[in-house]
């Protein structure tokens, strides 16, 4: 069983995508809302020192209350503007990575599925909370105690004020030094994440394969051991973020407080400030460890979300290198509707080129069989027509578009594809069908369904079309499964239709009721039909034959 780990070494530019899912603005406003709590709290503690030196007043009452609300407002805010913002950004990076995994087709997620499934859940969880819910605080935490500082500067002390600074300006140099310490753990966290993820879930595909093969012993015990060692580089990773936690919370905090509580004690004996201000310093001392306190808490965050980010940075440029270019503009000499293959060269990657120099055209509304012995290259030829896979040299051209220079969104809305392994998501026969067009209606479903010849087997059954299908179709038998697929190709109603053995995995029975449904489906449309059977190359108006090591066409009529 192939295993799917990542380099060990997984460093990319920060990709577009990434950045666009967490603008600047976020960052903008977690700091401004760290800022003003911290004001309206300094101010709230000078007030609350003059009402001891010289008693209450009812301005300073008002001034208090007013403080005290914005502050915790500002706190509030601060809290649910991270999730919000972690929440949105992590919608919107799963939503860009399945779309570029999509747009990149089977070619560009081949051996990826592990790595890919990694990403778009935890990956993207810890890169969104990194960029939208810790940098914007992290950075409000590190300078909200200059803020702090300069109004205790203005309201109280500027010579204790400046004593603090001095200490403050120890942090960034602490939490830089610590974070090359510990960011080598973050990226053998993330590596080894992928990997156990990819095993599992390659150990739950082939499920049925290794129980049959009686290797399920051996793989349990495979990854309890990639359990294990992930385990292990999770408590290293722990243990550096408790020890910047001690460094930081321990001997910082303290130093700060004793060196307020101290400075303040000997002015106050000298005379040089109040009681009343000496309580006020210590007491916005505490503004300034209370930040610091919070990079300890976050450091995991960030030590995580910075090989997450990484990752999925490469995650995306690979997808996009995989696909297509973006451009929707027909080709000059394709016509509408046809099928051109001219000269086409492709492989699938890794290995050898499949087909070479294949060329055929399908008219627009002209049914055409490709057939060839197995192995030879007709699905290989199908997955280039669904840009799943790109001409090494030569052109495919689908309704006017060229595959290679065509967004393959654009190429593949022209296609309806039945294929010879039906895929039926877990849901019902309505979610399956509402694939192809979300907007259907009941009656949309019910029509299709009955030119597929599937209607009163679907209105005999006790949920109607609320009747699951079960994993991958199970629960329905397979002429079933295959010929809602026929309905769900009805349904998109695209001017070309490519069918794929749609009868290998049914009786001789099931295959004539499939045909049927077939040959009304394909009227009006263009039709490739890649097939082996007789009985489905009867209704084509001539086949294309494929041969090993050399490609020809063959008319017949």
């Amino acid at each position: 069983m192939s295993r799917d780990t990542a380099p060990k070494k997984a460093k990319a530019p920060l990709h577009p995508q990434v950045k666009a899912a967490t603008p600047s603005w976020m960052g903008r406003v977690s700091v401004g809302l760290a800022w003003g709590g911290a004001a309206a709290t300094s101010v709230l503690f000078i007030r609350a020192g003059i009402i001891l030196d010289r008693g209450v007043v009812a301005p300073d009452v008002t001034l208090l209350v007013v403080c005290a609300v914005v502050a915790a407002a500002c706190s509030a805010g601060s809290s649910w503007f991270a999730q919000w913002a972690g929440a949105t950004a992590e919608r919107t990076l799963r939503q860009r990575l399945v779309a570029a995994a999509f747009g990149s087709g089977v070619a560009g997620t081949a051996g990826r599925s592990g790595r890919l499934l990694s990403s778009a859940t935890g990956g993207v969880e810890r890169t969104a909370h990194y960029r939208a819910g810790f940098l914007g605080p992290i950075t409000g935490a590190l300078t909200t105690p200059f803020l702090v500082l300069a109004v205790m500067a203005v309201g109280v002390s500027p010579a204790v004020a400046g004593w603090l600074a001095l200490l403050v300006l120890l942090v960034p140099v602490l939490i830089g030094a610590f974070q090359r310490f510990v960011r080598p753990l973050g990226a053998e966290y993330g590596r080894s994440l992928g990997a156990l993820t990819a095993s599992f879930l390659e150990a739950i595909q082939a499920l049925e394969t290794l129980v049959l093969a009686r290797a399920a012993g051996r793989v349990a015990d495979d990854l309890a051991e990639r359990g294990e060692q992930h385990r292990t580089r999770i408590m290293k990773l722990l243990a550096g973020n408790q020890l910047i936690i001690l460094i930081v919370d321990g001997a910082f905090s303290l130093t700060v407080i004793v060196a307020a509580a101290g400075m303040s004690i000997a002015r106050i004996q000298d005379g040089a400030m109040t009681f009343g201000q000496g309580v006020a310093i210590v007491l916005m001392s505490l503004l300034v460890t209370g930040p610091v306190d919070m990079v300890g808490q976050f450091l995991y965050i960030g030590i995580g979300g910075r090989a997450a980010q990484s990752q999925l940075s490469a995650q995306l440029a690979a997808h996009e290198a995989a696909a297509p270019a973006a451009g929707t503009v027909r080709a000059a000499d394709a016509l509408p509707g046809s099928l051109v293959l001219d000269g086409l060269t492709c492989g699938w990657p890794g290995g050898p080129d499949v087909l070479t120099d294949l060329s055929f055209t399908v008219a627009p509304g002209e049914r055409v069989a490709l057939v060839g012995p197995s192995g030879v290259g007709k699905s290989t030829a199908g997955a280039a027509i669904q840009a799943h896979l790109l001409p090494t040299s030569g052109r495919v051209i689908v309704d006017g578009y060229d595959t290679a220079t065509t967004d393959a969104a654009t190429v593949r809305a022209s296609l309806a594809v039945v294929e010879q392994r039906t895929f039926l998501f877990l849901g019902s026969i309505a979610d399956n069908l509402r694939l192809a067009k979300p907007g259907a209606t009941d009656d949309d479903l019910w029509r299709v369904l009955e030119l597929a010849g599937l209607g009163d087997e679907v209105a005999a059954m006790e949920r109607g079309l609320d009747t699951p299908v079960g994993e991958h179709g199970m629960l329905l038998s397979g002429g079933q499964a295959q010929r809602l697929s026929i309905a769900r190709a009805w349904l998109r109603d695209a001017p070309i239709l490519l069918l794929d053995e749609p009868t290998s995995q049914v009786d001789l029975a099931g295959e004539a009721a499939i045909l049927e449904a077939l040959d009304r489906l394909a009227e009006g449309r263009t039709v490739l039909m890649i097939a082996h059977r007789p009985g489905a190359i009867l209704a084509a108006d001539r086949t294309v034959s494929l041969r090993p090591a050399v490609s020809s066409q063959k008319g017949m009529r």
